[in-house]
């Protein structure tokens, strides 16, 4: 009986070892598996997730927007791994579209993105200059104008939780 009771405190120590070792992160909905994504990759197709409707709703000027840039809908035969995380729409226009929720799966060539940022980066640039001109033209030399301003640009937000 004694052998029963060592055993028993031995198993429980090592549960409290490893419930320790335990550590719990919030999923995100909207990540991929890393097979998709290397399909994805091998493919040399980007992948961004597009709003299709707000409360119900369609949202036809964001969707058509998205589609004009050359984003192009995923269709549930094309990644078979999300059918157990994902639904596809059965009826309407975006019928077999990979969705989460409001959201649908889509694609565009990664070159396509690239030259779609750079073209973006290079208007902001030339609107920075453009402005930084006017403020220097007005500059006096009885009291010069310096601009000693950085710009500093970070995409989306970190988001913050509460403990």
């Amino acid at each position: 009986m004694n052998t029963r009771n060592e055993s028993r405190s031995s198993n429980v120590r090592e549960n409290n070892m490893r419930e320790d070792q335990w550590t719990f992160e919030e999923p995100d909905a909207l990540a991929l598996p890393d097979s998709v994504k290397a399909m994805f990759d091998a493919e040399g197709m980007a992948y961004r997730w597009i709003r299709l409707s707000v409360r119900g709703v369609d949202d036809v000027l964001n969707i058509g927007k998205r589609l004009q840039e050359g984003w192009i809908l995923v269709q549930s035969d094309e990644v078979p791994e999300l059918a157990i995380s994902s639904s596809v729409r059965d009826e309407g226009r975006y019928q077999g579209a990979v969705c989460r929720g409001d959201l649908a799966l889509a694609k565009m060539p990664a070159g396509k993105v690239k030259a779609k940022r750079k073209f973006y980066e290079d208007k902001a640039n030339d609107m920075m200059d453009a402005v930084n001109s006017q403020l220097m033209k007005s500059s006096d030399s009885r009291m010069p104008i310096t601009n000693s301003s950085r710009s500093v640009t970070t995409r989306g937000r970190q988001p913050s939780f509460q403990d």
